[in-house]
């Protein structure tokens, strides 16, 4: 301490070169540390920006994909809300008479052709109903690219069940035939409650993935 005391004592001017050397020193560390600090907060705020606008793209595109999705089924359901009304009646009614008009004329001719007609008639709506299968699977293998594991656990699920309401309904057509000429109601019972039963867990399970989906998007 001594020693510097009497350099400073003999050199002031030295001294004072010195200490503004230390202080110009100290003011470019300030500066250039404050300059970092700034562009690391810079890269922080554009990382954050990325982050949200990425996040608010996936938000956006999942979202998309899932109202997709239930736009689609609530549709298939609104659709087939009033089939036996709109549909299956007319086609049930017009066998009916053209069945019974040849059973009462004895000609089996007429009543093949009634019944073959009846047929197509039914194949035509298996076919749109397959149609509609289809849509599901395809909107169930796009959701799937995207989705969490539990979200493609409950699509798969649902379908299995459509799968099952389809080959269900496939079955009563098929059936219908059997049952308006035999009067076999049973028949129609056993059917009518299996496809109640089925229905039900897919209007189950679809309530359960319409809330995993909404857990998701939170989670983004």
């Amino acid at each position: 301490m001594e020693e510097l005391f009497k350099i400073i004592s003999e050199k002031p001017e030295y001294a004072a070169w010195a200490f503004g050397l230390i202080n110009a020193l100290w003011l470019a560390f300030l500066y250039f540390n404050k300059k970092r600090h700034e562009r690391e907060l810079i890269a922080v705020k554009q990382s954050f920006d990325l982050d949200l606008e990425r996040r608010k793209k996936v938000f956006e595109m999942k979202a998309a994909q899932y109202e997709s999705y239930f736009r689609h089924i609530d549709s298939i359901h609104s659709k087939h809300q009033t089939d036996y009304q709109n549909v299956f009646t007319p086609i049930m009614n017009q066998f009916m008479s053209s069945y019974l008009h040849a059973c009462d004329r004895n000609d089996e001719a007429e009543a093949t052709t009634a019944t073959i007609k009846f047929s197509e008639e039914i194949s035509k709506i298996t076919r749109d109903g397959f149609q509609e299968l289809g849509v599901i699977e395809s909107e169930t293998n796009s959701l799937r690219l995207t989705a969490s594991d539990e979200v493609a656990v409950l699509l798969d699920e649902i379908k299995d069940l459509y799968d099952q309401l389809f080959s269900i309904s496939g079955k009563m057509m098929s059936d219908l035939v059997k049952i308006t000429i035999e009067n076999d109601q049973d028949l129609a019972a056993e059917n009518q409650a299996e496809l109640m039963r089925v229905g039900e867990l897919a209007k189950s399970k679809a309530k359960e993935l319409r809330e995993q989906m909404r857990n998701d998007l939170k989670q983004i």
